[in-house]
């Protein structure tokens, strides 16, 4: 079965690293709760350890103790791109993050993740970080980043930025990517930084909807704990799109996780606005473990295609 991973990541040295060096201050508790359970002892720390050095030292101090922990571990992208084959994933979607004017930490730019896929075209895509709070410098970091480097869409965490989806300094980024025909990737879901998380409630994300139906918006990590809600706003607009990546999908599809309208609604209604993403690397699995737990879910039969693949295929245009 041919699969398309939305949010995929890049395991070269230099992006593992960047994943805790760019990681904003404002999250160091993923390192102890979410991420770090998963990665920490792969790189021979604790969570606690990990959480601590990113709070503690500074980004140059930081990259020179990580280094050589992750380079066993991290992979060329001929690597990479082999491992993607033994997966049976087509197309992987990279993604970066621009949160420069909240969190003070700058992180990998968008032409390295643009060199990357340059050199390999017919595999791998990637979505643009942009900071809203750049004003016009980041309406023309989009263009550049479509026309002049090849980049595919948008990535942005209303939750880091402080402000929710339908926030004026959005507003010119989002008709910048209607007029490239390009998609948006929202995180619109529960966050653990020491920031609101209320900012990403999908009544945000319907209005943004109600001002661009010629977006196409992807809600990110599923809309929990307002699932229903985020189902509700994707049955209203054909333009909004929902990944549940970094969400172990065995517990997705269980009962009495509030997940149920995700499951019950992609399988109907909404069959052809679900799509796949992995976030492997923090998940701690590979894509055949992740996909595997999704074949258990009660889907009807040719909905798990379109998951994995078909819905995917027509947002990105492939």
């Amino acid at each position: 079965m041919k699969i398309i991973d939305c949010l995929c990541n890049l395991p070269t040295k230099e992006a593992v690293i960047d994943q805790i060096t760019g990681l904003p201050p404002q999250m160091s508790e993923y390192l102890r709760r979410i991420y770090g359970p998963r990665v920490a002892p792969m790189l021979g720390l604790t969570p606690e350890e990990l959480a601590r050095a990113k709070e503690e030292m500074s980004e140059e101090e930081l990259y020179r103790f990580l280094e050589p922990r992750v380079e066993p571990l991290a992979q060329t992208e001929e690597q990479f791109i082999a491992m993607l084959d033994a997966w049976g994933v087509e197309v992987a979607v990279l993604y970066n993050m621009d949160e420069e004017t909240v969190a003070g930490v700058k992180g990998l730019s968008n032409d390295y993740f643009a060199e990357v896929v340059s050199r390999h075209p017919e595999r791998l895509r990637c979505f643009a970080g942009i900071d809203p709070h750049k004003g016009m410098d980041a309406v023309r970091e989009v263009e550049r980043c479509v026309k002049e480097l090849g980049l595919s869409g948008v990535a942005m965490r209303p939750f880091m930025q402080g402000i929710p989806a339908d926030h004026r300094k959005f507003y010119p980024i989002y008709a910048k990517c209607v007029e490239l025909g390009v998609p948006v990737w929202l995180h619109q879901s529960v966050s653990f930084a020491s920031l609101p998380m209320f900012v990403e409630h999908p009544s945000h994300l319907d209005q943004v909807a109600l001002d661009f139906p010629e977006l196409k918006l992807i809600a990110g990590h599923g809309g929990w704990p307002w699932t229903a809600e985020l189902v509700a706003v994707a049955w209203r607009h054909p333009n909004v799109y929902i990944d549940f990546a970094s969400m172990r999908p065995r517990y997705v599809g269980r009962h009495n996780t509030a997940w149920e309208p995700l499951v019950e609604y992609g399988n109907t209604i909404l069959a052809d606005r679900v799509i796949f993403g992995s976030t492997w690397l923090f998940m701690g699995m590979s894509v055949p473990e992740l996909v595997e737990e999704i074949r258990q879910m009660p889907l009807r039969e040719g909905v798990l295609e379109k998951w994995l693949y078909a819905n995917a295929a027509r947002l990105l245009g492939l």
